[in-house]
């Protein structure tokens, strides 16, 4: 499925508002002079204050689940931002539990495409 292409400069942080530094594995390929992120780049989590129903469980690192199936940079899919989803999940179900440690985008480019 395509989606925008995620860049080193994007602003993301975790559930619970702590930053999420990237560090890109790769920096020959770009989007506006930014390396883009690949799926060997490491995302560390700055300043999370933790999970409030788990206390004492705060994020130090983050996976991104979406990767582009046909495009790559230096042999590694890039790393993409998937769609929002279509509607609600069917039946309504929530999951219970600490939100999985996956990043929030709050800033990112909008110009690049990839499947």
């Amino acid at each position: 499925m395509p989606g925008l292409v995620l860049h080193a400069g994007a602003v993301l942080t975790c559930a619970h508002g702590g930053q999420v530094k990237i560090v890109p594995a790769q920096v020959r390929a770009a989007v506006s002079g930014t390396p883009i992120c690949t799926a060997a780049d490491t995302f560390t989590v700055i300043g999370c204050p933790g999970i409030p129903a788990s206390p004492g469980v705060v994020c130090t690192t983050m996976t991104w689940q979406n990767v582009a199936s046909r495009v790559t940079a230096n042999g590694v899919p890039v790393l993409v931002q998937a769609p929002p989803p279509a509607g609600p999940v069917p039946g309504g179900a929530l999951v219970a539990g600490p939100p999985p440690p996956v990043p929030l985008v709050l800033a990112m480019q909008v110009r690049v495409v990839a499947t």
